[in-house]
């Protein structure tokens, strides 16, 4: 038996089975929480396979630990607690809004009649430990009668003791759309608006997240049903944002829809304020529906989280920077040449480059099969066929390449250009031999380079600690 060489050693994942949505992100009374959509290979109490959350928590984004399942399905959402968020209270309880998924026996499209979403509440303490009984906040037939039944994730926050909810929403002419509540005690809610583009922007708008950048509202969502073009919209399903004109209580104006992420691996975002003020974002690092493969399936466990990344506006966009707690798990730190190779022994590093000449050519090659390269405006993330599982090429347009951040990770990249202008997200799996090393080459002539290894952080060790139980 070997040690699973794809296991992270920086990234969230699961401890088994399936992991999707970062869910509930919060930070209340110095406890950070990350609780995620969750999918364990062990039975629910009720003897059935479930879709429910799982949970991390710890002093930062860095020293967390797996505390487990909070909640399993129920009456009111046997067919999956789906995802939701968290708004921490003065007194530091959190309340965990989320959609309980019902779906009935029979011959149904699903979509407009056999199922059921119930908006849930839950109450927990700042550590995350015991939970309320669930609370049943409205369901179906509360919602706008032009809606489907596909209406889901609650994002909750609060202003001027005024409670504010969004939520995704199919209508009933196949365009996406979010619905905006109000509430004086995030109990009793009424609709406030309904807020679309003029023309349909796909058909349904998942995970909606509603927050402001220095004044600036932003309406984060992730559009389904968007054609495929050039350099956009180039996943089966989007993930992005717009910025927003007017405020929050009156009718809001759709700026242009800007993606997160041009990468096969991004989707479902949330973000929150810690305590520092600081505006944090952490995405799934996979995709619903998606063309291509993570041979991880069949060792026992699928997907991860992004790293948490700060956003930042500037001009008419928002930047994303990982966060810097990263930088604690730096090690043996190295310069290697513009023109050269760095050999990462765990497969797991931190590589920031400076280019002498922002529009000059340049080609990094990561492992045997993935390479990244810039030439005539152009972006390129190309996967070879047995590296990417069906993953073959992402691009962008970008006007000209000052600098580049790449984390690597065992089998998931992060690559943030121009200081988090552009970034690129994509799982690969390179064939690993008896360890994990991985060289990274260098075609960047006249860049400075600098990079460093990195330690796993606790949440991660063990899997570096114990050996599989299934041949790899």
């Amino acid at each position: 038996m070997k040690k699973d060489n794809w296991r992270l050693a920086y990234h969230l994942m699961p401890p088994d089975g399936w992991l999707n949505d970062p869910n509930g992100l919060c930070e209340a009374d110095g406890v950070y929480h990350v609780y995620f959509q969750y999918a364990p290979n062990t039975p629910a109490p009720d003897g059935r396979m479930a879709r429910t959350w799982g949970h991390y928590a710890g002093p930062d984004l860095i020293n967390l630990s797996f505390k487990g399942v909070p909640f399993w399905p129920e009456t009111l959402d046997r067919d999956g607690c789906y995802s939701g968020s968290a708004l921490v209270e003065d007194d530091g309880t959190i309340d965990l809004y989320y959609t309980g998924n019902i779906k009935e026996p029979g011959d149904y499209d699903y979509i407009h009649d056999g199922r059921l979403s119930n908006t849930i509440l839950v109450k927990t303490d700042a550590n995350g430990d015991t939970y309320s009984d669930k609370h049943l906040l409205f369901g179906t037939k509360d919602y706008p009668k032009d809606c489907t039944r596909h209406v889901r994730d609650p994002k909750v926050w609060k202003e001027d003791d005024q409670y504010y909810m969004v939520l995704g929403a199919r209508m009933n002419d196949d365009s996406g759309a979010v619905l905006f509540y109000e509430s004086l005690d995030g109990v009793s809610w009424r609709l406030l608006k309904i807020e679309k583009t003029g023309e349909p922007f796909g058909y349904m708008w998942e995970c909606p997240d509603y927050f402001e950048l220095d004044g600036q509202p932003v309406l984060s969502f992730c559009p389904q049903g968007l054609e495929a073009e050039d350099f956009r919209f180039q996943n089966n399903h989007q993930s992005g944002y717009c910025l927003l004109g007017g405020e929050l209580r009156g009718k809001q104006a759709f700026r242009p829809f800007h993606e997160w992420d041009m990468g096969f691996d991004f989707y479902a975002p949330q973000s929150f304020v810690d305590d520092r003020g600081r505006r944090i974002m952490i995405g799934w690092a996979g995709l619903p529906d998606k063309p291509y493969g993570n041979p991880t399936d069949q060792r026992g466990w699928e997907n991860c989280l992004t790293v948490p990344r700060v956003l930042f506006k500037k001009g008419d966009k928002i930047v994303q920077k990982p966060i810097s707690g990263l930088k604690r798990l730096r090690t043996h730190p190295s310069r290697p040449d513009a023109e050269g190779t760095l050999t990462l022994p765990d497969a797991s590093g931190d590589i920031e480059i400076a280019f002498a000449d922002p529009d000059a050519g340049w080609q990094i090659q990561i492992g045997s099969g993935v390479r990244v390269s810039y030439n005539g405006c152009i972006v390129r993330l190309t996967l070879d066929a047995q590296t990417g599982c069906g993953r073959d090429e992402r691009l962008a347009q970008v006007d000209g390449v000052r600098n580049a951040k790449i984390l690597v990770d065992r089998s998931i990249l992060e690559i943030y250009l121009n200081g988090g202008e552009t970034v690129f997200t994509t799982r690969y799996y390179e064939d690993f031999e008896a360890d994990r090393s991985l060289d990274v080459t260098f075609g960047c002539e006249g860049a400075d380079i600098y990079a460093w290894e990195m330690r796993p952080m606790p949440a991660n060790q063990i899997y570096d600690e114990e050996e599989n139980d299934i041949e790899v």
